[in-house]
Order: structure tokens, then sequence, then C-alpha cells
């Protein structure tokens, strides 16, 4: 099978599985990152690959695509090391493999250090395992760096030799690996604050805007809009309403609206052209309220 003949199965792939989610979440891969780092070669970076997407499906808010047919397209396109992945191939890589954003990273840091006193034949050492994670998120479309942001986490152990005996601990990779996970759970945490557009909000930001409360019905709310705004089950939406209009006093142009949060929902049902969802939190929630 030729180069070309590979890529189109593959983005035949996205097309028969995509369609059903192309409203949802936003479609995300995540590259091999650079290990800038004394260990662990191209595995560290191969695994905090790995971990990062993990931790973003655990967050629920993302589509993300299997690492194993992102190598495949890498090494067609002979991009099988990330140090050789720019803003600019990033966002010609998601296109081909029809991902809406590409996750590049680094491990900067990896390792431990070593402090050590005492004294009469006893000597207690304090080892400390640290790691720092760099990550950039381009948009496939835009080639634009919308998110770039650094995380490190850190751990110590104590041991306790007398006369040479006990209590010697040398490089440990587990405890190593398990640091730089905390601090890439840190990373998976901040993107996933991180507003990433999809599906029809990309294409239409003023068009996902207008989505607006339908109806009341006691615990449940239903929306004006469903699939084409981009929701999905399960997901939270805050809805808000007007409060305060501001306006030029000259003109009568209106400056600035101030909006107040009535609350949260969970969507419990999406159709094409509503959806509904139970209250979790506030109340007073009235027809013409918008989600924001």
């Amino acid at each position: 099978m030729g180069k070309i003949t590979r890529i189109g199965v593959l983005i035949l792939l996205a097309g028969v599985l995509l369609p059903g989610i192309a409203w949802a979440k936003p479609r995300v891969a995540v590259m091999n990152f650079d290990n800038k780092t004394q260990y662990g070669g191209w595995r560290l970076g191969y695994g905090a690959a790995d971990i990062l997407t993990t931790e973003m499906v655990k967050t629920g808010k993302f589509k993300m695509m299997e690492r194993e047919n992102l190598q495949t397209v890498l090494n067609e396109q002979n991009l099988g090391h990330s140090g050789r992945i720019d803003p600019g191939t990033a966002a010609r890589i998601g296109k081909i493999i029809g991902v809406e954003y590409i996750i590049t990273g680094a491990v900067t840091e990896y390792g431990q250090s070593r402090v050590s006193g005492g004294g009469g034949g006893v000597s207690v050492g304090k080892k400390g395992y640290h790691a720092t994670v760099d990550i950039r998120i381009v948009d496939a479309e835009t080639s634009e760096i919308v998110f770039a942001d650094s995380a490190s986490h850190s751990q110590s152990t104590l041991s306790v030799r007398v006369f040479g005996f006990g209590g010697g601990e040398g490089f440990n990779e587990k405890r190593a690996t398990a640091v730089m996970r905390k601090a890439i759970q840190k990373l998976a945490a901040k993107i996933a604050e991180t507003p990433l557009k999809s599906g029809v909000a990309r294409a239409n930001p003023a068009m996902a805007a207008q989505v607006l409360v339908a109806d009341v019905d006691g615990n449940v709310v239903t929306l004006n809009k469903g699939q084409s705004a981009g929701y999905s089950i399960d997901q939270e939406i805050g809805i808000y309403r007007v409060g305060k209009v501001i306006k030029d006093p000259a003109s009568g142009r209106i400056l600035k609206k101030k909006y107040k949060k009535v609350g949260m929902i969970r969507l419990t049902a999406v159709e094409d052209g509503y959806s509904e969802g139970k209250i979790i939190s506030g109340s007073g929630f009235k027809v013409g309220d918008m989600v924001r």
C-alpha cells in the first residue's frame, strides 16, 4: 500500500468515525514530546505524550486521536521525530488526520538531586525527584499557537545510613516518572479550562453565542440548539442573563453589557435542533436566558 493510499485510508476512517462527534468536543492529537534531559532517551518523550493523552481523556472534554494512528501518519510523512514539528507542520498534520488541534511539548527537567548530612557514623540523605513539562497547542486551521504553558512537580525521600549500612537509593525511574505524571496532570487540568472551540463554534462564533433557554419545566431546562452548537450529553453548560446595560449618553449606542450567572445545567438529551439538561446549580431560570 503506497503512502497516498494509506493516508487516504486514515482520512476515510476519520470521515466515517467523526461525523457523529463533529459538533461535540474538540478533536485533539498529542505529538511525541522532545526529551531535553539526560534520562530516558526517546522513550521519555513518548511516555510523556501518552500520559497527557490519557489525562485529557479523563477530563471528558476532548476527543483524543489514538496515538498509534498518529504515529503511522508521521512515519508516512517522514516526521517521526517530534523535534521536526513546527506550528506550520503541526497544522498540516492536523488537517491530514482530521483533528482541530495538535499538542507538541518537551520534558525539560527530569531527574534527581541529593542533599546529605549527619555525623558520628550516621548519615542522613534527602533525595529529590523533579520534573518540568512544557506544551504548546496549535490550531490546525490557522497554525496559530493558542495555548502555551509549563508545569513542574517535585517529591523527596529520606534515607538513613549507620556506619555505611542501610537506606541507600540509586536513581528510581518509577518515582521520577510518577513525579512527571503529576506535572502533566497539572497541565491537563489547565488545558481543560481553556476554551478550545469545535464544530460550528469554530466556523461561526456568533451562531454558537445565540443559544437561548427555550423552556423551563421544573428541574429541566430546554435550549434552542443542540448538536449544531457543539453540545453533547453530560456536558455542563453555564446559563447567564443580561444584567446591566451601559449606553453612550450622547448617541444611545450600547457600549457594554454585563452578565450575571443564573446557574449550571448538565445536558441529558441532545438532538439536532435542541438540547435538554437538568439544573445542577442556581435557580430562577427563565426563557430567554442565554449560554455564554
